[in-house]
């Protein structure tokens, strides 16, 4: 059997990267596990760690590549960084797993991902974009201020919930100051957080983030709860209301057009769910994962998971690179059909007249 030729790229975490601006980039385990991933199921794997240079590198290997197995985040070009790599893939004609720059750059910019999702009837909480000196508008307080164009919690901590106006403006003088750009302030929702991930038409199991049980009662998802919050995540049995939950999470999925992988955060309140924000390019370490949590929830160990991922993009991209993939797939097939055939199933949901399944048990099995 022939051997994929893969192209892993990432933004690699080196000795000194301390700052919240790295909680984005990936850990030394984290890539030699995806890399063992790939190499497992039938690949040759070389990593690059995405700098100025990327197109470059990728030009170089254009020939020579099958698939760029794509985890980056960029560089620092805001709202563009995600959406880099997939828009050099796309013009040198690389084929690539993840979803296409517009996707990033939609996602990427917090307001417009809410309208788009709420133009399909995902209900967002009311907001405004805002930099020193605007006046508010109709907004309720306690409200939520955040950068409008960052990613993994980066800008947020306990103080980014605000109880009246002079808090509302130091929080959105900081993130002016700090990220030069505008605040998205948002009316807090003060339910349970749920996050949600999909691995091609597979849903997983729902994180439920219940900030009660977590010590020092915290209201907010920020790097230092991210950090100490696992032993006290649960998972949601397939009751109507989580299939409606998931149904909300589809929808959303589709309306920002998103493919082959993604992870959704949202919030109740009042006994109604609010969309947060998509992670259209979620975190993958082996263990700390969102998604690797999900997925090791029903039995799909990390090395599965990635062949999962690979499986659907492959799946995805053979109609239009026959060439690329004959020959070449056989093993990551039988890979992904086996990891897939040993979780159990808790029924389908149909959006648009696509189907998903619901992984893991059903609450009448």
């Amino acid at each position: 059997m022939q051997r994929l030729n893969i192209v892993y790229t990432c933004n690699i975490r080196k000795p000194g990267m301390e700052g919240e601006r790295y909680g984005e980039f990936e850990s030394l385990d984290t890539i030699a596990a995806v890399t063992a991933a790939l190499e497992r199921a039938g690949a040759n794997v070389a990593v690059i760690d995405v700098g100025a240079d990327i197109y470059h590198q990728l030009e170089k290997r254009k020939d020579k590549t099958d698939l760029v197995f794509n985890n980056a985040e960029g560089l620092d070009e805001k709202e563009l960084r995600e959406a880099i790599v997939p828009f050099f893939c796309e013009h040198l004609g690389i084929p690539y797993t993840g979803s296409s720059p517009k996707t990033f750059i939609n996602k990427m910019d917090k307001a417009t991902a809410k309208r788009i999702v709420a133009y399909e009837g995902v209900p967002t909480a009311k907001f405004q974009l805002m930099m020193p000196g605007d006046q508010l508008n109709d907004l309720n307080f306690p409200l939520m201020v955040k950068p409008y164009s960052e990613g993994t919690s980066i800008g947020i901590s306990q103080k980014s919930k605000v109880h009246d106006e002079t808090e509302l403006n130091v929080a959105i003088a900081a993130i002016y100051s700090q990220f030069d750009q505008a605040a998205l302030v948002e009316e807090f929702l003060p339910g349970n957080e749920y996050t949600i991930g999909l691995i091609g038409d597979y849903v997983l199991p729902i994180l439920e983030i219940n900030f009660a049980k977590i010590p020092g009662h915290p209201q907010l998802r920020d790097p230092h709860v991210k950090d100490m919050e696992n032993p006290y995540l649960s998972h949601l049995a397939w009751t109507d209301q989580a299939k409606g939950f998931a149904k909300m999470a589809i929808a959303a999925h589709e309306a920002l057009e998103v493919r082959d992988y993604n992870r959704m955060d949202f919030r109740m309140r009042k006994g109604k769910l609010y969309f947060l924000e998509a992670n259209v390019i979620p975190g993958i370490h082996p263990t700390e994962a969102d998604l690797t949590n999900m997925c090791r929830h029903v039995g799909i160990a990390h090395q599965d998971m990635v062949a999962l991922i690979l499986d659907k993009a492959v799946k995805r991209l053979a109609v239009r690179h026959p060439e690329r993939f004959c020959g070449k797939i056989e093993l990551l097939e039988e890979l992904a059909i086996s990891a897939i055939n040993k979780v159990p199933k808790a029924g389908f949901l149909t959006h648009h007249g696509r189907m998903y399944s619901l992984l893991g048990r059903s609450t009448h099995q």
